[in-house]
């Protein structure tokens, strides 16, 4: 990783997944320190992120007296300035006394520090939770891109066979009609006669569209036979008149119906993943749309809750099928096998997010974990699941 010295003992990476969360799951060696900052990507407010980031680190030390803090610290030493410069949306740092772990977010995180028995998980559950591999196809008549994603990775790739533009694809179509009209007024070979001008990314001409056409039918043939039987989705991105063209060449069954409408010369790889994780996430939300309908199938079978008292009770028996939680709200407070939890308003500094404590008993145990907006939950509650 560019812009960063670290110490030997840290891991740092650019994406967190499920073996991430698995490992940060299995943790028992206390104190867990969880430190979350949103940060900007670049430009003046990047400057932002280290001052966040070494507030956190003064907010932490009260709470873990005696605790080595120095890993943490060495990422604020003066030679990691550029590291700070170059983050995603999001940072989050996991110490305890087995390891150290760093991530670079692509999404918005919240900014909190939680000391512990356990680390607080749950703002970057969706990355887990919603994620899938996605292809945008990035078209032009100059240019043809493939990219392989998912929402923290966005991947060019070159498939056999795939042409790179309308020129190569249609090389000699194109000298002919180069050879034939090779000025844009009269020729003294052919008076009173106009050469036809190539219309680039405007509207097309009936021979341009065919020899698009043309064009997109080779992308196709290049495309299917690389993804096969694959089911990912397909995202196209290309000027407005170019997607219906495409449309009608294309043969892969799993094309979103929506787009990216402009022309991709002008965006990077991260616009365009940006801009198709937004078509693409609803296609994700399919196993949580089946665990709503199965709480509100199942309320007041005895097989729901949405009491976080019991919920907590129960997240450890391995009965709990799916558990859903807020990600945008919290409550602090204590909890314990013998006692029970004890709730407070406000975020007193030994605090857990228990709704952070459900979701990892729960997901320690076999649960599916869906964490969705407060407004999304399907009871007035911040918390609900159904049990077998």
């Amino acid at each position: 990783m560019k812009h960063v010295k670290i110490p030997s003992n840290m891991h740092l990476a650019d994406a967190f997944n499920k073996k991430d969360l698995d490992a940060l799951l299995k943790s028992e060696n206390m104190p867990c320190i969880s430190i979350y900052i949103p940060t900007h990507r670049g430009g003046k407010e990047s400057l932002q992120n280290e001052i966040r980031f070494k507030n956190a680190i003064e907010k932490v030390k009260p709470m873990v007296p005696g605790i080595d803090l120095g890993p943490a610290l060495a990422l604020l030493d003066n030679g990691n300035a550029g590291f700070w410069q170059y983050q995603k949306d999001g940072f989050a740092l996991f110490m305890s006394p087995e390891l150290m772990r760093a991530f670079r977010i692509s999404m918005d995180t919240p900014e909190v520090s939680v000391v512990a028995d356990r680390f607080h998980l749950k703002p970057v559950l969706p990355l887990v939770a919603y994620d899938t591999t996605f292809f945008i196809l990035a078209l032009s008549q100059n240019e043809c891109r493939l990219y392989k994603c998912d929402r923290q990775h966005c991947d060019e790739i070159t498939p056999e066979n795939l042409p790179d533009s309308l020129s190569q694809a249609l090389r000699f179509d194109l000298q002919e009609k180069q050879l034939q009209f090779h000025t844009a007024g009269q020729t003294s070979q052919t008076p009173g006669r106009k050469a036809a001008a190539f219309h680039g990314q405007g509207v097309a001409d009936d021979e341009d569209k065919d020899r698009i056409l043309r064009y997109f039918q080779a992308i196709n043939k290049a495309l299917t036979t690389f993804l096969g039987p694959r089911t990912d989705l397909l995202v196209l991105a290309g000027v407005d008149y170019l997607h219906a063209l495409y449309r009608s060449a294309n043969t892969y069954p799993h094309l979103v119906d929506k787009g990216i409408t402009g022309n991709p010369e002008n965006l990077t790889a991260q616009d365009l993943q940006k801009a198709a994780w937004e078509i693409v996430a609803p296609f994700t939300r399919k196993d949580l749309d089946r665990a709503v309908k199965a709480y509100q199938d199942l309320k007041g079978s005895g097989r729901t809750a949405n009491d976080l008292a019991h919920i907590l009770q129960q997240a450890s028996t391995g009965q709990m099928k799916y558990l859903m939680v807020a990600r945008d709200a919290d409550q602090w407070g204590q909890f314990s096998w013998d006692d029970g939890p004890v709730f407070h308003s406000e975020k007193q500094a030994e605090d857990q997010d228990l709704l952070n404590v459900a979701a990892c008993h729960a997901l320690r145990n076999g649960a599916a974990v869906f964490p969705v907006l407060l407004k999304e939950m399907p009871d007035d509650s911040p918390v609900a699941a159904v049990f077998y």
